[in-house]
This record gives structure tokens, sequence and C-alpha cells, in this order.
């Protein structure tokens, strides 16, 4: 099973990446008098999907290299040690690029600096996957994926509050793990839980692909199945958490038992993202899946480029300031130019 023969993960992580950029963006740029049209509420619905489906990928990615690595007869420990170096590796980035952007914008305070925010909880997720999963024993990364998805969701309700308590220095470290206020953004529990739900998303398609070469990464009829079970899933357990909440009352956040309910709804999106993006490769002109499968592969400098844009500094002369139509001239070359710069990094390195 060669990398360059499973494109739907990186065809996938394009299409979240495109969908991250105009939720953002919309958000930043469109005055609030037209936040309440039909075609801006579209767009945040769209914005449920990328942070779960990058944590969706993030374990299926995993997944395909320790899969790739068993075929090729690589040391499993050593395959180990580099992904857990690629998951702190994109914890270090999240905190470059905290700092980074405090340059650029300012800084308010110590914890703009050392917030977790979606990088740390990816990388995080990718190390305790690497650590717990990757072993000779095939049968410890699904039991690993699977103790990632039940355990945090199951204590979420418990484990969240505790961070509220965290003072000094400590905030910073337990803002990575639980909800500490002003330091959390994004913490490991519960979302952690999709990178488990992808890894076992992955290890399904595999199994089904077999040896055939499967550019998409699993059969079409698979694929269908997938979105279709995804998208059911979702629906039920958004429709789920509705009922929980005026069943008990309160708003939903990661102390109230309605938050099981929104990590499987958020988890069912992202593999409806993975299962929809990969059944669609095949179907799509070569030079589409390939800039999509390149910006799936650098989303990482995507993501980085574009928050200027829409909150930061670049992006003050029209923050909240468009309508509809003037923000999506916009997001078009917001767009076009994260690709560039996927493509001009790429270059970079292949001068080197």
């Amino acid at each position: 099973m060669s990398e360059r023969r499973i494109e739907g993960v990186d065809v996938a992580r394009g299409v979240a990446s495109l969908v991250m950029i105009q939720g953002h963006a919309y958000d930043g740029w469109v005055a609030l008098e037209h936040k309440e049209s039909a075609a801006y509420l579209f767009t945040r619905l769209l914005g449920t999907l990328p942070l779960p489906a990058f944590l969706v990928l993030a374990g299926a990615a995993v997944v395909l290299r320790v899969e790739a690595a068993r075929r090729r007869g690589e040391d499993l420990a050593r395959v180990r040690r580099g992904v857990a170096v690629r998951g702190a590796s994109v914890v270090l980035y999240g905190y470059l690029a905290s700092l980074a952007y405090g340059l650029m914008d300012g800084f308010t305070s110590v914890d703009t600096l050392l917030r977790a925010d979606v990088l740390h909880v990816i990388g995080l997720s990718i190390l305790a996957l690497a650590l717990a999963g990757v072993r000779a024993d095939r049968r410890a990364l699904p039991v690993a994926a699977g103790l990632l998805v039940l355990v945090p969701t199951a204590l979420c309700p418990w484990l969240s509050p505790l961070g509220a308590h965290a003072s000094g220095p400590l905030r910073w470290i337990a803002g990575l793990f639980v909800d500490v206020p002003g330091v959390t953004l994004m913490p490991f529990v519960p979302l952690v839980a999709w990178v488990g739900i992808g890894a076992l998303a992955a290890l399904g398609m595999l199994r089904a692909r077999g040896e055939r070469p499967l550019p998409a990464g699993a059969p079409a009829a698979v694929l269908a199945a997938m979105a279709g079970a995804a998208l059911a899933v979702a629906a039920l357990a958004h429709a789920g958490t509705g009922w929980v909440l005026d069943a008990r009352g309160g708003t939903l956040s990661r102390a109230h038992p309605a938050v099981w309910l929104n990590v499987i709804d958020l988890g069912a999106r992202g593999v409806l993202v993975l299962a929809a993006a990969a059944l669609a490769t095949n179907a799509l002109p070569a030079r589409a899946r390939a800039v999509l499968v390149r910006l799936g592969r650098g989303s990482l400098v995507a993501y980085v480029l574009h928050i200027p844009f829409c909150y930061g500094l670049l992006g003050a002369p029209v923050r909240g300031r468009l309508d509809m139509l003037e923000a999506s001239g916009l997001v078009l070359a917001l767009m076009a130019l994260s690709v560039l710069a996927v493509y001009a990094r790429d270059r970079a390195l292949r001068a080197r």
C-alpha cells in the first residue's frame, strides 16, 4: 500500500481546509447586519465541520502510516517514535503560531501565547494514539482508538469543571487537557475522541479496501454507506443533544451530560467529511484532485496563514464591514492565497 495510491484522506483534508477558511473569513469580515441572512447561516453550518474533520483525519492518517509500515516491514517501535514526534511537533507549531500572531497583533496577556488551541489538541491526540496504539500486536491500535473515544467522552462532564480550580502556571498545562477559563479553546477532553473515531473509520476503510489499489481508500459503496451512516448519526445525536438540554435544563457545555451526544454529533460530521470527500476523489478532475491533495498535505500552512487575515491585523480594514457578496470575492482570494502558500512551501522544501 503506497501513500501515492491513497488520496482520499488528503482530499478530505484539503476540502476541510477550504471549509475552514470560508468559515473564519465570513465570520470575521461580514457586518453584523448581514449575519442573519440564510447565506451566512449556511456558512455557520459548514463551519461546524472542519474542527472534528481535522481530528478525524489525524486519526485516519496515523492508521495509514502504521498500516503502510507493517506492509513494508518497518520497525513498529521506530514508527511509534516517529508518529509521537510528529504529534509533539504539531503542539510546538501551535505555540509558535500563537507567538507569531502575538508579534503581529500585540499581546494581551501571557494566556494569549500559552492558550490551548486546535493545533495543540491535534498534536496531543496524535501523540496519545501513537503511544497507546502503535504496537506489534494489531489489536492494540483499534483498542487504543476505542478507549480514546469512550473514556474521555464518558468522563468529560466530571473532568471539565476541574480546570476552573487551576491557578498560576498550572493553568497553562491543565488547559491543554480540560477547560480552563481564559486559557482553553479546544481541550484534549473530549476532543481526542474524534481522533479515535477517525482511526476506527480508517481501519474499516482499509479492511474493505484489502489489497486493491483504490485511490479513495475504500470501495465507493463502502464510502457511500459511511457517509450516509455518519449523516444519520449526526442528525440523531444533534436532535438528542437538544432533547437532553430540554429535559435537564442548562446550556450546552463540556460539563453538561449533553456533551456526550454533542461529541457523537460532531464526530459523525468529521466522518462525513472523510467519507464524502474520499468518495468524490475518483470523480474529481485530475487537476482539482491534485490541488486538494497538495492543500491537504499542507493544511498546517493554510491554517497558520489565513487566521491573521480573518481575525488579525491583516484583516482589520474589512473586519465586520462587508456584505456576503463582497466577502465572497475575498474568501475566494484567501483560498487561492492559501493554496499558493502551500505550493511555495513545497517548492522551497524541494529546493533544499
